[in-house]
């Protein structure tokens, strides 16, 4: 299976990667000389999202849905009272 993945995704996948990373080896320099994996991830994540929320995106809306049956009639009958 394929998936298409158009270039600005692509571009911002790979600038929250390259964050993520990092942030990854900024935390490798504290005292204990662990890298905080959990942050790293929880970074680019957010990082990805920003990105995607002002650059990517595409605001239109190229077809609207129509409904899958026909439509409803409605018919107006007098009321007959006895």
């Amino acid at each position: 299976m394929t998936v298409h993945i158009d270039s600005v995704g692509g571009v911002l996948l790979v600038v929250a990667c390259v964050v993520g990373y990092f942030v990854y080896k900024h935390t490798r320099l504290t005292p204990t000389g662990k890298g905080d994996v959990v942050g790293a991830i929880a970074c680019a994540t957010a990082v990805l999202t920003a990105l995607i929320l002002v650059l990517g995106g595409d605001h239109t809306d190229p077809q609207t849905p129509t409904p899958a049956g026909g439509g409803v009639s409605v018919s107006s009958s007098p009321i007959l009272r006895p």
